[in-house]
């Protein structure tokens, strides 16, 4: 199975994912075309999320913001936006965390970690974000995967830009080095840690989750 069908705790993973988010909205998933079809991915995410939207991706594309941006039909508005991984599991409250991000440009979830597999976030004293970078530790404020917009244009935008500008990450175009785009633009970003993250990524994640987390 492809790694978001994979088995958790009697669950395929994504639906595992989508109830650590316990968030009302529309959900959109991105999948690939042929696990649509393999799959019957229409049934299956219409019963996780009831009229959740199916983006069909034919391929691999040229990383995650370009992967993003093949919803931009459905995302390119002046409705919040939320951009979640399909492999992690997070210790939080989503409605209060989400609720402080209201009158922020957009929000970062992060943990603390130093490993140079994931992207960070360079936070000052008052809690916003004045850097991001991918795969390169400038904090010790790992991104847990789960980045807000207050608006879904502006993510639409700058990451526009940031491809414009051939702003990439072994050799990818990220998610979270949009925000470095809005950064210029004065864009206010919030940082909000998480109590503990889990990531499902690997074989080796996912043990270590099934082995300590405790419902």
């Amino acid at each position: 199975f492809p790694k978001p069908l994979i088995e958790v705790k009697g669950q395929p993973m994504i639906a595992k994912v989508v109830e650590n988010l316990n968030l009302q909205g529309k959900y959109i998933f991105l999948v690939q075309k042929a696990h649509y079809e393999k799959y019957d991915l229409e049934n299956l995410l219409n019963l996780i999320a009831p009229g959740c939207e199916i983006v069909q991706i034919d391929g691999l594309t040229e990383g995650a913001a370009c992967t993003v941006l093949k919803a931009r039909d459905l995302i390119d508005n002046d409705q919040p936006l939320l951009i979640s991984n399909s492999d992690q599991w997070i210790k939080w409250n989503s409605f209060e965390t989400i609720s402080s991000f209201n009158n922020e440009d957009g929000g970062i979830l992060t943990f603390k970690s130093v490993h140079p597999k994931h992207s960070f976030a360079k936070v000052d004293g008052d809690g916003y974000v004045t850097e991001v970078a991918e795969k390169n530790p400038i904090s010790s404020d790992a991104t847990v995967g789960i980045y807000h917009w207050k608006r879904g244009s502006d993510f639409v935008k700058y990451a526009d830009q940031m491809i414009a500008n051939d702003v990439r990450t072994n050799n990818e175009f990220y998610i979270c080095p949009v925000y470095n785009e809005a950064l210029k633009d004065g864009f206010k970003i919030k940082a909000s840690l998480v109590d503990q993250m889990w990531g499902m990524g690997t074989p080796e994640e996912l043990n270590n989750f099934l082995a300590h987390y405790k419902e």
